[in-house]
């Protein structure tokens, strides 16, 4: 994340200087205003994913989540996850932090690939938006023809990538560690 962080503030710094080339000290204020705005408009959506994230870590027990989501779970964990997937409303801040829950919990990474790709493409929530500008015809045709993908994902990605289950939940777990000093090794 350390890096994360040092590359934004890197591309808003360069930003920032640009924009005082453009237009001066009020193009620069323009832009950080508009940027401060829209994070007082998402800081209650991030609470809330994040908080969603935390709270299903600890009411749904790991032994659940390996039962339903881990290496023994198979196909069906993977439609179970791509279900999910579909049906979980909001962006990244919501569904990232859901999908590292699930694999630090014991998920398997084709699970996790199913759930991310069905909240991609089968998102249930944009359903009507969907209708009303590209037709129904359009949205189910399109819903159709994606209607494969999050699962055949995720059983590739478990055929190709298992073996780094472990190693993605380690850099999940090292990035947490990094974001949180004072967090207890799992």
């Amino acid at each position: 994340m350390t890096k994360t962080i040092i590359g934004m503030t890197s591309a808003a710094f360069l930003l920032a200087v640009l924009a005082l080339i453009r237009g001066g000290w009020l193009l620069v204020w323009q832009g950080l205003f508009i940027g401060m705005k829209t994070a007082i408009q998402v800081l209650p959506l991030l609470v809330a994913a994040f908080s969603v994230a935390g709270l299903i870590s600890v009411l749904i027990s790991n032994d659940q989540i390996k039962r339903w989501l881990g290496r023994g779970s198979g196909l069906r964990g993977i439609v179970l996850a791509a279900a999910a997937g579909a049906l979980v409303p909001g962006g990244p801040y919501v569904y990232f932090p859901l999908a590292a829950t699930f694999l630090c919990a014991g998920a398997e990474i084709g699970t996790a690939i199913a759930f991310v790709t069905a909240k991609n493409l089968w998102t249930l929530t944009r359903l009507p938006m969907e209708m009303a500008l590209l037709t129904p015809e359009i949205t189910f045709i399109r819903y159709l023809s994606t209607l494969a993908f999050p699962i055949l994902l995720g059983l590739a990605a478990n055929y190709l990538f298992s073996a780094r289950t472990q190693a993605v939940r380690n850099g999940i777990y090292a990035l947490q560690k990094e974001n949180n000093p004072d967090q207890k090794d799992t």
